[in-house]
């Protein structure tokens, strides 16, 4: 499966080049994000079959660095190489990487599930040989170490995915910072605190959940908390250096639950479920996080542009807060601090869900380990009805 996603991937990656018109260049991009897609639920379930609970925020954290890193040279040497030759040449480069990647990872050895367990590989074989049941899907949905952990991303997700789009316009119309803090200056924080936030979280959960496994829930919960105070120095401080300092200790402390989070999915979930967990947990961060807050936040500031809207009792509360509307030439009034004010309560609920799901985890866990350690449910239903000799 995951080299059918690297190859899916990487051939539709070199169809982009080869496009000929916006059709199949859009087409051609989709089939890219299905082969991406699968790669991130493939690879994230291997690592954590590979690797035991004790280290594997920091595995998990490592494989999420890749992400934006490989994001940053692929920008970087993409560009160049579409300077030189052509934006085509570039795809294509791109995708014969992902073809060869392909074929390597027919080596990559492939873990029984739930090897990480320390349980006996016959007794794993014969879980993952009954395969999940109906029941299997109604536990992990009323699993509340995952359900925590899921929506605690996913708010995350949602203050994230709205900052990284109205940040650049917010440094530059309200804080009327220079074009090149607002946007490669605001590039390289961003790229920083992803980096130092994903890295640090992992870090610090992973030693701490070494004397109490609720470390895994709380400390994203704390930094995300904590990431409040820091956004609102950014939205009220005058300072050009203070404000892009607040800016950055926002987004590292609110990427702290990526490997603490999905940590907490690979141990509370059993391991034929991780990769439907995973799944879910993806989905679910993108289309109620990150996707639509950017128009949430958008419609804010649109909305409380106008004079009607700020003549309201929530209009004046908002002034009385500093979001009042600003104008532009050639463009109507827009309220970008009241657009801001959005993804407030979004880290508020994320670090109460976090919170929330501490006390269920090691109860949880114990009883994933109790699971995995029986006998499957359905394997006396499976089994060969044995005939007495005396029948025969």
């Amino acid at each position: 499966m995951l080299a059918t996603g690297v190859a899916v991937w990487g051939l539709a990656t070199m169809w982009t080049g080869l496009a000929e018109t916006y059709s199949q260049l859009q087409t051609a991009r989709a089939i890219a994000g299905i082969g991406g897609a699968t790669i991130g639920v493939i690879g994230l379930t291997l690592l954590m079959d590979a690797f035991p609970r004790h280290i594997r925020s920091r595995i998990l954290a490592i494989y999420f660095l890749a992400m934006p890193l490989g994001a940053a040279v692929g920008m970087i040497l993409g560009s160049i190489l579409a300077d030189m030759t052509g934006w085509q040449i570039a795809f294509l480069l791109t995708g014969s990487l992902g073809v060869f990647s392909a074929l390597t990872s027919f080596l990559l050895p492939d873990p029984v599930r739930g090897a990480s367990e320390g349980f006996d590989e016959p007794k794993l074989r014969l879980h993952e040989r009954v395969g999940a049941s109906q029941e299997d899907y109604i536990d992990l949905m009323v699993n509340s170490s995952y359900t925590y952990s899921v929506f605690g991303l996913t708010f995350a997700a949602f203050a994230i995915g709205g900052l990284s789009y109205w940040l650049p316009s917010f440094l530059a119309v309200a804080k009327r910072l220079p074009k090149e803090q607002s946007t490669t200056g605001l590039g390289l924080i961003t790229l920083s605190a992803t980096v130092i936030g994903i890295g640090l979280g992992a870090l610090l959960s992973d030693w701490l959940a070494k004397r109490n496994l609720k470390a895994l829930f709380l400390v994203p919960a704390m930094a995300v908390f904590l990431a409040i105070p820091c956004y609102l120095v950014a939205l009220y401080s005058q300072r050009p250096s203070m404000v892009l300092t607040a800016i950055f200790l926002t987004e590292c402390l609110l990427w702290f639950p990526l490997g603490p989070c999905y940590a907490i999915i690979a141990g509370a979930s059993m391991p034929n479920m991780r990769g439907v967990g995973v799944a879910a947990a993806f989905c679910a961060g993108h289309f109620l996080g990150d996707i639509w807050s950017p128009s949430l936040m958008g419609w804010a500031i649109d909305t409380f542009g106008q004079a009607d809207s700020m003549a309201t009792s929530f209009g004046k509360v908002l002034a009385w807060l500093g979001a009042v509307p600003i104008r532009q030439p050639r463009r109507d009034p827009e309220n970008l601090m009241a657009g801001m004010f959005v993804v407030i309560p979004a880290m508020l609920i994320a670090g109460g869900v976090l919170v929330a799901g501490a006390r269920h985890l090691p109860r949880e866990m114990a009883l994933m380990l109790a699971k995995l350690r029986a006998a499957p449910s359905r394997y006396a239903r499976m089994r060969p009805r044995t005939i007495p000799a005396s029948r025969r």
